[in-house]
């Protein structure tokens, strides 16, 4: 087995393809599409004799509890009204003007301590955070002060057609998602429609950093006015931990500011930008070779979302039913899988028939630090059982894959690993498959990286361009919220010094007033580098990973007394 390596340059490069807005591969739900193309010559069809079915229309519950005294239930409530897109006078459907997220909290109802609002990365939706949800929420209901984390799923998740994997999960039978989204099955009589092209989403363009903001506001205000700031903490990772500091500096049109409706921020691999883009990048569009930029009027014009280079959309659907293949069935073997084997193909950086592997050995080179070349999405889950070779990855990383068609492959889960690793192969599937939301976001609006762009710094003056596009991100010189960063795989303890130095010190009324941000009280890094950008969010809950631990001691150490009252939730 070859050294796993941290992240190369190349990781931000390939976030900036992504930034450039490529439009989803394509994917047909007929035998003989492109995906048959890019499976493979010898790639024999999956299922290619069976009749098209109709599946029952199955739903998972809403309201679950997942372990004994822990609750997840997916909330939904008015978010902010969206203005339309200038360009085509579309506006976004009031079913999308929506704030979403799954709350985790304990099965006894009670007034929690604190509430922990989590923001997830690029691409990244609420089931992102389910192991590190779980084991706040777990931890602090046997410490006798349970709090709740909100996992946000942005309005564009509600693009999503879940149908397909919701009936799968609900029978727990993988084959009905397969059948749905790449062939010819239907699910209650109802056939998938094809992922949503850009001119169908016009709306998308404005949803940037005014209207996700303004759906965060709307969360945070199910608190009791007078605990926000005492009792809510805003957690976000990779490039929610952007969009958290953003808006702890944000000022609200009505002169809210956002670090006043928070009790403490955590970064998780993650900060606001230095420096903003200039003003014609933000409208035309360039950045240097390496870092394109997709501006204002491209996005209004024709590019509303953001896919993966190479992948495109549909590698989320195949990725969720790979998880969902790995929890129900670990030890199948499944041949012929088309669509999967095209993605395994494409990772791999393989031609060929790939040998035949366990539905978790497929997911783990899916997945695995040691074989994904997208380091913002791998894991360190454990080890393959069968031979490998080293290969240059296309997305810019030495790795490894397998090189014996004739084994079989099997997995080691990460607990069973020399050395141990961090996430086990369960906590990934659950998070990529459980419940009626899941780990990815299928249609990441481009308008919100090209916010974020241009508010780095977070110092704009009065008067700056940035006014004119409603991005109001001054007052990172007057955050006076509590910060933790913690340095994962995308980034070291060195890397936090910029946001360290731009803020205030801790606020009057706050449980470490006058703390200063060269102190723990007001500003602590955790060097968590030995994980993955994921793993802070997967890894197992063992006295070996900190991470929660240290969350919650932050949130102790910064939280008022009491409890936030009642919390008003549909």
């Amino acid at each position: 087995m070859i050294a796993r390596m941290r992240p190369s340059p190349i990781a931000p490069l390939v976030v900036s393809l992504a930034l450039s807005a490529c439009d989803p591969a394509p994917v047909s739900n007929d035998a003989g599409s492109e995906v048959d193309a890019a499976a493979g010559e010898d790639a024999p069809a999956i299922d290619a004799f069976v009749p098209p079915m109709d599946w029952p229309a199955s739903e998972v519950p809403a309201s679950t509890e997942i372990e004994p005294g822990v609750v997840r239930e997916l909330i939904t409530i008015d978010g902010f009204d969206a203005p339309p897109n200038p360009t085509t006078s579309t506006d976004t459907p009031d079913t999308l003007d929506r704030a979403r997220f799954v709350r985790f909290r304990a099965s006894t109802p009670s007034e929690p301590r604190a509430v922990v609002i989590a923001m997830p990365g690029i691409f990244g939706g609420a089931g992102s955070f389910e192991p590190l949800a779980r084991s706040l929420v777990r931890r602090s209901i046997e410490s006798a002060a349970p709090i709740e984390v909100w996992a946000i799923d942005r309005r564009s998740n509600g693009l999503e057609d879940l149908r397909g994997l919701d009936a799968a999960e609900a029978e727990e039978n993988v084959d009905i998602a397969r059948g749905y989204y790449f062939g010819s099955d239907t699910v209650g009589g109802t056939a998938f429609a094809g992922f949503v092209p850009q001119t169908d989403v016009a709306y998308a363009s404005e949803w940037g950093l005014e209207t996700h903001f303004g759906d965060l506001r709307a969360m945070i205000e199910r608190v009791p006015e007078g605990a926000r700031r005492g009792h809510v903490f805003l957690l976000g990772h990779s490039l929610g931990a952007s969009m958290t500091e953003t808006f702890a500096a944000w000022t609200f049109s009505d002169g809210v500011r956002g670090s006043d409706l928070l009790a403490g921020v955590v970064l998780v691999d993650g900060a606001a930008g230095e420096a903003p883009i200039t003003e014609t990048e933000y409208l035309e569009g360039g950045g240097s070779s390496s870092i394109p930029i997709t501006g204002l009027t491209a996005i209004r014009d024709t590019t509303r979302y953001v896919a993966l280079p190479i992948l495109g959309v549909s590698v989320y659907a195949q990725a969720e039913i790979v998880a969902m293949a790995a929890a129900l069935s670990p030890d199948e073997v499944r041949m012929g899988d088309r669509e999967r084997d095209r993605v395994l193909r494409t990772l791999l950086s393989a031609t060929g028939t790939l040998p035949p592997m366990t539905n978790e050995a497929a997911f783990g080179f899916g997945f695995d630090d040691a074989s994904n070349g997208l380091s913002f999405a791998a894991v360190s889950m454990g080890q393959p059982v069968g031979p490998v070779e080293p290969y240059d990855s296309v997305f810019g990383a030495r790795l490894e894959r397998p090189s014996d068609r004739t084994v079989t492959y099997t997995w080691i889960d990460a607990p069973d690993a020399t050395p141990v690793e961090w996430t086990p192969l369960a906590n990934l599937a659950e998070a990529w498959s459980s419940g009626r939301t899941n780990f990815a976001e299928w249609y990441f609006p481009a308008r919100l990286s090209l916010d974020l762009a241009a508010c780095g710094g977070l110092a704009i003056e009065d008067g700056a361009w940035q006014e004119s596009q409603t991005l109001r991100c001054e007052g990172g010189a007057a955050m006076d919220a509590p910060v933790l960063a913690i340095a994962a795989g995308l980034r070291d303890v060195a890397s936090y010094e910029s946001s360290r130095l731009r803020g205030a010190p801790v606020g009057a009324g706050r449980p470490n007033a006058g703390a200063t941000r060269d102190s723990d009280e007001g500003y602590r890094i955790l060097d968590a580098t030995t994980m993955t950008h994921i793993d802070p969010l997967t890894a197992a809950d063992t006295e070996a990973n900190v991470v929660p631990e240290t969350i919650l001691a932050f949130v102790s150490a910064n939280v008022e007394s009491g409890t936030t009252g009642p919390i008003d939730l549909p």
